[in-house]
């Protein structure tokens, strides 16, 4: 392939150091730490704590009716679980002695869970927005907030359950809904909330505790590749341990609630019940069932943390089939291979922008990520306009500043510069630069892909136009574990796959960009495919002479970026020394070309051509062209008509704005 000119030495860039990946990029999907955690939406938490912590009730209530019988004044039902439920399975049979009050059980569960649990890791985000393991006292926090809203919305139910649970033969109520009819009815309605201090102060203390415990606990062992997210086993064991510190806890608060429940005519509110047993029976006395208590507990969030990992690692299975789904559409993942695209699929994420957001910014250096559209429409904007929300009229300001030159005016160019050789560029324009100004990006469109696999500013913006627009974002520390598979060589040694893709991508780049080049508007997908192998990418900056008028033309240039001017020299210099006048011919844009006729024709250069601005242009060299015209023997004649329909055009621009 000919170069289009020798490229300068571009100075190395210094590696970054890569602190440890953390937080939702810590490796957790195998043992070698090559897979990452797929975000589930944030919906989802609080039906699966909901559904999860259901379930879980049946493995847990007759030890949950245990702990109720063995709090009773007088150890009427013994002191251990055993003697409770034998006596009980004994007066009222096998299933209605393990299983009285099960429906409300289920409800108390649920209701109470589906905020205890399922808002915890939405408000420790808020609380800890960043993207690092939360500390202790910030998970505390939040369990605290969740364990006040969940005791809230359970305490009801709580009584209920609590009044059913006492030997058949003491209670009045045979069912959930007769027993709620009837406490209203004699009670008031105030009763559902009788105690609901206590059970707030107990279930603050207890969730931050549990929350804090096994949320840590999970960590840990997905960290150290112990065990794996979406593992049973992971959610039983972190369950136990976190059982055992919120039985420490809440069992005192339990104690004394129990005695308000059962015997309110004597005990006006916890606090009164607190101080007669700690007097009365002894501190040791506020355990009373501890251990009832720790073996309904254990189970029930061994089973429900459980339960809660085989769901969410469900879903996951369900997301990281679309997901990967999804990528196989990409283009640019095309040479990827099929575990590695399954790896990118665990890492990537939906992201969900409103009508006039700003999805990325041009000129932006911060963001490294890819988009793809899934739902909605979003629009490019590059230069003018910029969005509403877009700090500062930088986009604006940079056009204000540019050299007008138009057809005929005069002007001075220094001809003793010679021709510059640019800047061969090894990427460019992202896909925010694939499609033209204004154009529409529906479903199945992507961009970004440039901030994605260099450290370039981006080079158009991105808004959002749709009611709601939903994308699949990939981000840069998804795409190198993929790619590079091991956590330590993440930002640094460049594997096969790696630049197989990135090849990928400027192909697909230089393909479209052919395709928007009015001059090879008639080439197929198959000879833009083989221009595309042959162009080279080149940048010049402000000032910098393309190409010379009277030199040997050696290429031909299509503008990608940035404006240029094509100056013609008037006669030859006097004898006195003076230098000939100038004129500007023509002005060109985003999609002009040049060179072309002196390449074909065999012509010197008639005109001087220099950047307004910093230009990019892919340049094809004549060795280049004379392959390709034997390779394609249309293309000289394409590149002809379409030469004439845009001179045609250009000649009227240029008479209009004379």
């Amino acid at each position: 392939m000919g170069a289009a000119a020798p490229s300068k030495a571009s100075p190395k860039r210094k590696a970054k150091a890569v602190p440890p990946l953390q937080g939702r990029h810590a490796p957790s999907g195998s043992f070698e730490g090559q897979v990452l955690k797929i975000q589930l939406p944030g919906w989802t938490s609080m039906p699966n704590a909901g559904v999860a912590s259901c379930i879980a009730v049946f493995g847990t209530n007759p030890m949950d009716r245990a702990k109720t019988l063995t709090q009773l004044p007088g150890n009427k039902y013994g002191k251990n679980v055993v003697e409770a439920l034998t006596k009980v399975c004994k007066q009222e049979g096998l299933l209605p002695g393990l299983y009285r009050g099960l429906p409300v059980a289920m409800m108390r569960e649920a209701s109470k869970n589906m905020f205890r649990i399922g808002l915890f890791t939405p408000i420790l985000k808020t609380i800890h927005p960043e993207d690092t393991p939360a500390p202790a006292w910030k998970r505390f926090m939040a369990g605290t907030i969740t364990g006040a809203l969940g005791a809230v919305t359970s305490n009801p139910f709580d009584l209920v359950k609590t009044r059913m649970q006492v030997p058949a033969a003491m209670s009045e109520y045979t069912g959930m809904k007769q027993a709620m009819t009837m406490i209203v009815q004699k009670e008031g309605f105030g009763t559902f909330y009788r105690g609901v201090g206590a059970s707030v102060t107990r279930d603050m203390l207890g969730s931050s505790v549990n929350l804090t415990v096994q949320s840590m606990a999970s960590e840990w062992f997905i960290s150290n590749h112990i065990l794996t997210p979406g593992s049973p086993v992971l959610g039983a064991i972190s369950g136990v341990l976190s059982a055992a510190s919120a039985v420490a806890v809440m069992q005192p608060i339990d104690t004394a609630r129990a005695y308000v429940y059962l015997q309110p005519h004597l005990y006006k509110n916890v606090i009164a019940a607190f101080k007669h047993i700690a007097l009365k029976e002894g501190p040791w006395a506020l355990y009373k069932g501890s251990k009832a208590h720790f073996f309904r507990t254990a189970p029930h969030y061994a089973l429900m943390f459980s339960l809660l990992e085989t769901i969410t690692g469900a879903e996951r299975k369900v997301l990281h089939r679309r997901n990967k789904e999804i990528l196989d559409r990409v283009p640019i993942f095309g040479n990827m291979a099929e575990d590695a695209r399954a790896k990118l699929a665990h890492g990537v994420k939906i992201q969900k922008f409103a009508r006039g957001e700003v999805i990325v910014a041009e000129g932006d250096t911060e963001g490294h990520e890819m988009y793809v559209v899934l739902r909605g429409k979003a629009q490019t904007i590059v230069g003018s306009s910029p969005p509403a929300g877009l700090a500062g009229g930088g986009m604006n300001s940079r056009r204000k500043n540019k050299a007008r030159h138009r057809p005929g005016a005069r002007a001075s160019v220094d001809l003793a510069a010679g021709v510059s050789a640019g800047d061969t560029c090894a990427s460019g324009a992202e896909g925010d630069g694939w499609v033209a100004q204004g154009s529409v990006l529906g479903a199945g469109d992507f961009f970004g892909e440039q901030a994605l696999l260099v450290d370039e500013p981006r080079v158009a913006s991105v808004v959002a136009t749709s009611r709601s627009a939903s994308c699949l974002v990939v981000d840069r520390v998804a795409y190198e574990v993929a790619t590079r598979g091991i956590q330590e060589n993440v930002f640094r040694a460049r594997t096969r796959a790696t630049k197989d893709i990135e090849m990928m991508w400027r192909r697909l780049r230089f393909q479209r960009e052919i395709q928007r080049v009015p001059l090879l508007a008639e080439l197929d997908s198959y000879e833009r495919a083989l221009l595309s192998k042959q162009c080279v990418r080149v940048t010049f900056e402000a000032g910098a002479n393309i190409m010379r008028q009277g030199d040997k033309a050696d290429k031909f240039y299509i503008l990608l970026r940035g404006s240029a001017v094509a100056i013609k020299r008037e006669g030859d210099a006097s004898a006195s020394g003076a230098v000939a006048p100038q004129r500007v011919l023509r002005s060109y844009g985003p999609g002009a070309h040049f060179g072309e006729l002196a390449l074909l024709t065999g012509q010197r250069r008639a005109v001087t051509v220099v950047a307004q601005e910093r230009v990019e242009a892919l340049v094809i060299d004549k060795n280049t062209l004379q392959e390709m015209r034997s390779a394609v023997p249309t293309l000289e004649d394409h590149i002809i008509r379409g030469m004439r329909h845009y001179d045609h055009i250009e000649q009227f621009t240029s008479m209009a704005m004379a």
